[in-house]
């Protein structure tokens, strides 16, 4: 009789142990990548070290179905944003010109929402030493 009830005991514990861990993942990943990615961001970006690439602020705008939206660098330097894919909590954006756009165009916006805040990794089209980064916040309007 002895060894059913330290089998039960156990499989108590265990079943209490199970509850907790699923809890604690639900909650951290919630901390962590909650919240859609609709909104105004802003923040700055910058490259690797060494890389050259310099640190510039970019605004971006991602409409409610976080199919698309824009990107803005500076008034000659912005355009549209195309949903190609998500993958591992990143949506990636073609950052398209606008038609007055004198900057190049092409790279690829890689946007995840990290609890409040979005961090943005942009592949550029000229080749990994041109990519940048950085976290941006919302922008309340």
């Amino acid at each position: 009789m002895v060894p059913v009830f330290l089998w039960i005991r156990r499989l108590v514990l265990l079943a209490i142990a199970a509850t907790v861990a699923v809890f604690a993942i639900a909650a951290f990943g919630k901390s962590f990548h909650s919240g859609p990615l609709t909104g105004t961001w802003s923040g700055d970006l910058v490259g690797n070290p060494g890389s050259g690439v310099k640190r510039h602020h970019i605004r971006v705008v991602v409409n409610a179905g976080e199919t698309g939206g824009s990107w803005t660098i500076s008034a000659t330097c912005r355009g549209p944003l195309t949903l190609e894919s998500i993958s591992n909590g990143y949506h990636h954006y073609l950052q398209k010109l606008a038609r007055d756009a004198t900057c190049a165009g092409g790279d690829v916006d890689c946007l995840k929402r990290v609890g409040a805040n979005v961090y943005d990794a942009v592949t550029a089209h000229q080749g990994g030493e041109y990519d940048s980064y950085g976290t941006l916040r919302p922008i309340t309007t």
